[in-house]
């Protein structure tokens, strides 16, 4: 049977090529005779009208800017040859004056679209085109007969074209060519219109028949798949899981075939790696949730339920905290979260700043939703934007008091803590966690209680204050086992782990993390909570080997959005620790297994480094610094800079004002504390605290 997404594409696809059809393609009458080549030129999946300047992947458009349409077409016109910096600059940017680095940036922006593979750079050359075209084809010669001619239109500017070569080409000729071009015009309509109408009739059909409720998802992008609740969170609320079960059961798609080994307990554990087990792409939005009672003393008569409903695409997940009086109230509470979360591509965004586009336009459509709220400010914290963070705090705060929802306003006041700490006031922050930290023991909810705990370690920690460390990281552990969650337990040893260590207390350090490593085989958790464990194994060894041993035991774990930075920090230090031994081939081996154009790229610069290629190791930092600040990585976008202001130390080939400029504007005092003596070296003073 046909799915609803699945004829809701369709139809949509549809509806596409008639705009498609009517905004770039007009027949007038006309008593001029035209030609108009149509090139299209496929790699990959993806498919390029040159004509047109128009670039697809699998039938969705790609945006381009008109430099970038230019360049494209330039590498590709003349796929064997090496196009020159003096070349590219001549037929892209023509008389404009611009700098070299420009061709850096638009290059890297194309590599960061196609794959970093796709434009190869020869040092000192120039750049060339590095994908096969695998098939040149739908080349067509039009001429109209003196009745009528065809106007193009397009958003693509007209100037500038360059002449693709291509040598198997065919032409068509005279009438033949009209009454080709016209036929297959007229066909196309009449396909679209089929299948437009065949789109119409399932879905009315199925709005009929499906036990899948269209009524709430008749516009959803993603399925919304229902993992049924167990037991294994309350026993005692037995009968209203069953029955909240039974109400979203007969709402949602459920995965019925793989049920037998997976339950929400180990859904809550390892959403990632339980969503990529049972969905193989990234068509569906896989949740569940654990159902208490509500034990704040304001509302727990009116509403004496709360869900906390955990939601997992294909990149990251997120978390609701939802209030009910009964189960009917609760199952469309969570209906109506479904509907508007499953309408948004934030689930599936890779590129950081469209996340945080995703959920702007989030909070634009839904302005009074409490948990778009909380992810905004918390992404804008991480962002250092303090100022928007602030502002959805406060509506945060507002909000949660009107409704009298007590977790929200305790999670409003917690974020609030964190706003204060990364504005380095410690004080302010220390008072707003203690309240968020008796407003959630109010609640019983002793997991986000643990969180809080951990935040207040992370200030005594600033205040060196090891003994304060250590009673708040041994709550938070107490109070994640008291919540049935075994991931957030293991998590606060193996921070006090590290904690220790920073403090100098080698042998607590080692003794907690084993005691993290004991909870992972006890709680028969996946490879993937392994990793973080594993790295600071390697990090606390004596001995090279030892190092070597646990970071190949890190990268043969599962790697998930959570645990990713700890894969590149180990591929990282391992890569170093190859360099340092002139051992090229194994380094060169590890950074390999990266996979994201700009964090290879910064691996590379330093292998490159390491091995006297400078000129390699400035145009490698060149691409990951272009490309991480398109991504909006500030990181790596940091890091990229610093290092080219110590390449610039070897050579006077490139101009270093642009990164010295950006680190300055841009670098948080932490950053720069950590790097101090590396700064120092580049001509760059950190301010005292």
């Amino acid at each position: 049977m046909f799915e609803l997404s699945s004829i809701y594409t369709v139809a949509k696809r549809t509806l596409d090529y008639f705009w498609f059809a009517n905004t770039h393609l007009k027949i007038n009458l006309s008593t001029n005779d035209s030609c108009y080549k149509i090139i299209m030129i496929n790699f990959l999946n993806f498919q390029f009208d040159v004509e047109q300047g128009l670039l697809s992947q699998e039938q969705q458009f790609v945006s381009l800017n008109h430099t970038q349409i230019q360049l494209l077409t330039l590498l590709i016109s003349e796929p064997a040859r090496v196009f020159s910096k003096e070349e590219i600059l001549a037929a892209v940017w023509q008389h404009k004056v611009v700098s070299e680095q420009v061709i850096f940036q638009n290059i890297s922006q194309l590599r960061a679209l196609l794959g970093e593979s796709a434009i190869r750079t020869f040092p000192k050359k120039g750049y060339q085109w590095n994908i096969p075209l695998e098939d040149i084809g739908n080349v067509h010669s039009i001429t109209e007969p003196e009745s009528a001619s065809i106007e193009l239109t397009s958003a693509r500017p007209a100037t500038n074209k360059i002449e693709v070569k291509l040598s198997n080409a065919t032409s068509l000729s005279g009438e033949h060519k009209s009454a080709s071009y016209k036929k297959r015009s007229y066909n196309s309509f009449i396909y679209a219109g089929v299948i437009l109408c065949i789109s119409f009739f399932f879905i009315i059909y199925i709005s009929a028949s499906s036990a899948f409720n269209s009524k709430h998802f008749a516009y959803s992008q993603f399925d919304s798949v229902f993992l049924p609740l167990t037991l294994q969170s309350n026993k005692k609320l037995a009968q209203e899981t069953e029955q909240l079960n039974q109400l979203l059961s007969s709402e949602f798609n459920i995965p019925s075939n793989k049920l037998e080994r997976v339950n929400e307990g180990q859904f809550f554990n390892s959403p990632y790696m339980t969503y990529h087990t049972l969905q193989k792409d990234n068509t569906a939005l896989l949740f569940s949730g654990t159902l208490y009672k509500n034990y704040n003393e304001a509302t727990k008569l009116s509403q004496p339920y709360m869900f906390e409903l955990l939601i997992q695409g294909y990149e990251r997940q997120w978390v609701s905290y939802l209030y009910a009086q009964d189960m009917t109230e609760l199952s469309g509470k969570v209906i109506e979260q479904m509907r508007i979360l499953s309408n948004s591509r934030y689930f599936i965004q890779q590129q950081s700043a469209n996340v945080s586009a995703e959920l702007v336009l989030l909070n634009g459509q839904f302005p009074l939703n409490l948990s778009v709220l909380q992810k905004l400010a918390e992404r804008f914290i991480d962002e250092d934007k303090f100022d928007a963070a602030d502002g959805y705090i406060e509506q945060l705060l507002t909000l949660s008091t009107e409704r009298q929802h007590a977790l929200y306003y305790a999670y409003g006041k917690w974020l609030k803590g964190a706003l204060f700490a990364a504005k380095g006031k410690q004080a302010l922050a220390l008072a707003l966690y203690e309240q968020a930290n008796t407003l959630f023991s109010d609640t019983l909810l002793y997991g986000l209680q643990s969180e809080v705990n951990k935040s207040l370690a992370d200030l005594a920690h600033d205040n060196r204050d090891y003994d304060k460390v250590k009673a708040y990281l041994y709550a938070a552990a107490s109070l994640a086992r008291l919540a049935r969650k075994p991931v957030q337990e293991i998590q606060a040893y193996t921070l006090l782990s590290i904690k220790a260590g920073k403090f100098g207390f080698e042998k607590a350090s080692y003794d907690h993390l084993y005691q993290a490593k004991t909870l992972l085989a006890e709680y028969e958790l996946d490879g993937s909570h392994y990793m973080l464990p594993f790295y600071h194994f390697a990090l606390f060894a004596s001995t090279t080997e030892e190092k070597q041993h646990f970071f190949h035991k890190v990268l043969r774990m599962p790697v998930t959005p959570d645990n990713e930075w700890v894969f590149f920090s180990a591929v990282e230090a391992l890569s170093k620790l190859y360099l340092r031994e002139n051992n090229f081939r194994s380094a060169k081996t590890v950074i390999d297994q990266v996979k994201k154009p700009a964090l290879k790229a910064y691996l590379d610069a330093q292998y490159y480094q390491a091995n006297g290629d400078v000129s390699l190791a400035i145009l490698s930092a060149q691409d990951a610094f272009n490309v991480s600040r398109t991504q909006h990585t500030l990181w790596l976008s940091l890091n990229s800079a610093l290092l080219l202001l110590e390449l610039a130390n070897t050579t006077h080939n490139i101009e270093v004002s642009e990164y010295r400029v950006f680190i300055e504007s841009n670098a948080n005092l932490s950053w720069l504390q950590r790097r101090q003596a590396r700064l120092a070296q580049v001509g760059i003073a950190v301010p005292a605290l």
